[in-house]
């Protein structure tokens, strides 16, 4: 991209920069990406810029520059922001593999609009609004469009039907940043409001092709989330974080190809060792709740068996002796508990329970 204008401003876009000319009253800024980019993140910003910049190492050892073109009234704010660049960086890097971009640069630009993903160049808009998350600063927008480093811009989904790759699992990410500042308790008390927040007014994904206004529904994001919480939940840490990490680093999801839900399903089906596909079905391509039928058979005894799902869960289970970790098919299973039962206590699914 090459842009000319006046001089005393900057122009920023993706890529590098490589060179700046002046003439008379007007400065030609010369920017370049080796890497293959989305049109909608080919984006340039020009403003009264003071650049920031430090090198950072990332995961893998690689030295990287951190940019970050700042107002220039702002730029006694740059450094903090850095640090919180850095911050999610790592965080980022630890469930998603190595920042996408190496070859060129992390950066950032402020804006008058609240944020975007655009590749090498997102941009930043939340006015320095931190909040607090288990006693550390942390700035949940510029985490969130950082996040679509990986979640957009490294994996793209192949139509606007599938968006929830993007958004739901860039949203998870955020997740990820409260369990890594604030501890897993706070990680589980937000995706049960994430839970409470679902629409599913429509389902996540409404086909295979469909317009950019269809697609963009509330729940890409927060159901999309609480998707991933429950596929963590169902297939445990040791097999859904490198999972997880896979989708994000290997060639054959990254970069120059591009994805759609099969692909996910077929992954994380893979990994599991059972097909999980009733699971993607009910979840996004339904506004269908998970139902689970107890029936009290005895005096201290139930049956709890799933309704609408054709495959064994584990669910959690609260008896007289405490939480139980129990799988649970449409057949049922029968629980012995003085006391009544509680079924999924900490909210891993979205579900209706069926007492009788």
């Amino acid at each position: 991209m090459i842009i000319t204008i006046p001089k005393g401003l900057v122009a920023t876009a993706p890529g590098l920069l490589q060179k700046v000319t002046t003439k008379g009253n007007k400065s030609t800024y010369h920017w370049k990406t080796n890497y293959t980019i989305s049109n909608y993140c080919i984006l340039f910003n020009i403003g009264k810029y003071k650049l920031a910049k430090r090198m950072f190492t990332t995961v893998n050892g690689n030295k990287v520059p951190m940019e970050y073109y700042v107002l220039e009234e702002n730029f006694s704010q740059a450094e903090k922001l850095m640090d919180l660049f850095e911050q999610s960086t790592r965080i980022l890097e630890k469930y998603f593999g190595e920042y996408p971009w190496v070859k060129e640069r992390i950066a950032a630009c402020e804006t008058p609009h609240l944020g975007m993903e655009h590749q090498t160049n997102i941009a930043y808009g939340n006015k320095y609004r931190y909040e607090k998350m288990g006693g550390k600063d942390f700035d949940w927008l510029l985490h969130h469009e950082y996040g679509h480093e990986w979640w957009a811009n490294k994996v793209t989904n192949r139509d606007w039907a599938h968006m929830w790759i993007q958004e739901g699992i860039c949203t998870f990410g955020d997740a990820m940043a409260t369990r890594e500042l604030a501890g897993e308790e706070a990680y589980l008390k937000r995706m049960q409001q994430t839970g409470r927040n679902t629409q599913n007014r429509y389902p996540v994904v409404r086909g295979e092709e469909v317009d950019s206004d269809s697609a963009y529904i509330g729940d890409i994001y927060g159901k999309g989330a609480f998707f991933m919480h429950t596929l963590r939940y169902i297939m445990g840490d040791d097999i859904f974080s490198p999972t997880l990490k896979k989708l994000a680093t290997d060639p054959q999801y990254t970069y120059d190809n591009t994805v759609v839900t099969a692909d996910v399903e077929k992954l994380f089906s893979g990994a599991y060792g059972n097909s999980l596909q009733p699971v993607f079905h009910l979840f996004l391509y339904t506004t269908d709740k998970l139902e689970i039928h107890v029936r009290q058979t005895g005096a201290d005894k139930y049956l709890v068996r799933l309704l609408n799902m054709d495959m064994p869960l584990p669910i959690d289970i609260i008896t007289d002796q405490g939480k139980q970790r129990l799988m649970v098919d449409k057949k049922g299973i029968n629980v012995s508990s003085k006391t009544a039962i509680q079924i999924d206590p900490s909210m891993f699914y979205l579900k209706k329970v069926i007492m009788e």
